[in-house]
């Protein structure tokens, strides 16, 4: 009886049961979970397919148990034991949601198939391993870091759009609200982006630039960076990054984009377009480079992996099209303000932002600078952050076809 009851308490401590199955790595697409089967390699045969050692000596396979170990690092990170949790019982039910064994043995598993394989017998065999059978999300009183950013995403995006323009850095959050103010929002924001070295910083490619034209353009007239480069201030019209009369550069990493986004825009057959070289360094925040989710059964992956689910949302509202209907100014003034911490408040220089276009195979770039920063190549001059060859001026017949992008 004491051998069993130790077994019992180790197997509790552990939260799984040990068993007598073993696992090849064809079942887990995950790098971490993949990597601990092929360490641990010692079985001749998988449990759950015909993987074998063809000599019946070779090890093809690892003891489940020892993929549960790593296993339950994802379990523990997305949920947590209902008895341990503090969850009050009313009436006998439980007052937040609970879910079985099987539910969060299911979901944990798509982490590790990446949502690519099934296997009915092994998540069973899990199931049957866990010593807890009821479960609430981890942390179940609080949102968990990704929510709570994405809704005070939210809550300041209807604050700037609704109720307050300039003053909302004077907004506090109730004492019972979890979202943060829009000063604690964007120096988060800041923090997230600042440690994520895929994003920032980056270096500005070769950019494209155009004009669309009623007739067919003569390449001359816009072979400058006067006419081709961004409007001056009492021209420059509201944009999703900048407010109306601060102007600032806009063009696209190919040729094929910049004139699939500038003809998304206007009805005119014709464009003209050039091609702007960065004259010196130019730091971008790149959020097309935005890494995967790092894997759930990495140690210590928790601060990594809300970061990163909460700027995949973050970066897809951020880049949605707007339709150009009359309340464009409205909406694009929580990007206008997100675009302005960047850059006067970022804690590190930032000149410009690169995001997905919508139109286009390539990307989208926000340069921060106006028409004094761009010259014709061969007349740089102090102040130039780019530079157009004259040479590169071409014109293009345009047929527009506006493309929506589906929902990630």
């Amino acid at each position: 009886m004491g051998i069993a009851k130790n077994a019992a308490i180790a197997a509790e401590g552990r939260g799984y049961r040990w068993t007598d199955q073993a696992l090849c790595p064809a079942h887990t697409y995950d790098s971490v979970l993949n990597a601990v089967i092929t360490a641990n390699l010692s079985e001749t045969s998988c449990s759950y397919c015909l993987a074998t050692g063809g000599d019946g000596e070779t090890p093809v396979a690892a003891p489940l148990d020892t993929f549960l170990e790593a296993f339950m690092a994802g379990v523990y990170l997305l949920y947590e034991p209902a008895e341990d949790s503090g969850v009050p019982v009313a009436e006998g039910e439980w007052i937040t949601t609970v879910y079985d064994s099987d539910e969060v043995v299911r979901t944990v598993m798509d982490h590790a198939t990446a949502g690519r394989g099934d296997n009915d017998a092994l998540t069973a065999d899990i199931t049957a391993a866990l010593t807890t059978s009821d479960w609430v999300d981890k942390d179940w009183q609080r949102l968990s870091p990704d929510r709570v950013m994405h809704y005070s995403w939210e809550s300041f995006k209807t604050l700037v759009k609704h109720s307050t323009r300039f003053f909302f850095g004077s907004m506090v959050s109730s004492p019972d609200d979890e979202t943060l103010p829009a000063s604690g929002f964007f120096a988060e924001l800041a923090r997230l982006i600042a440690e994520i070295p895929e994003i920032y910083p980056s270096p500005c490619p070769v950019l494209y630039r155009g004009r669309m034209t009623a007739t067919e353009p003569d390449i001359a007239e816009y072979a400058s960076a006067t006419a081709l480069g961004p409007p001056p201030p009492e021209r420059a019209a509201a944009n999703r990054m900048s407010p109306a009369g601060i102007s600032m550069f806009y063009g696209s990493t190919d040729l094929d984009t910049a004139v699939a986004e500038i003809g998304a825009h206007s009805s005119y057959g014709h464009a003209v377009t050039g091609e702007f070289t960065p004259a010196r360094e130019i730091r971008l925040i790149d959020l097309t480079k935005l890494p995967r989710l790092p894997s759930i059964f990495a140690p210590r992956c928790a601060g990594r992996y809300y970061a990163i689910l909460f700027l995949r949302k973050f970066i897809n509202d951020l880049t949605l099209p707007i339709d150009l209907d009359g309340r464009e100014h409205i909406d694009y003034v929580p990007t206008q303000v997100f675009t302005e911490y960047l850059r006067y408040s970022f804690p590190a220089r930032v000149d410009g932002l690169m995001f997905g276009s919508s139109q286009g195979s390539g990307a989208n770039v926000v340069v921060f600078y106006g028409p004094e920063f761009c010259s014709d190549k061969g007349s740089e001059h102090e102040s130039t952050r780019l530079s157009l060859d004259p040479a590169s001026v071409s014109k293009h017949r345009v047929t527009t076809v506006i493309r929506r992008p589906t929902q990630p």
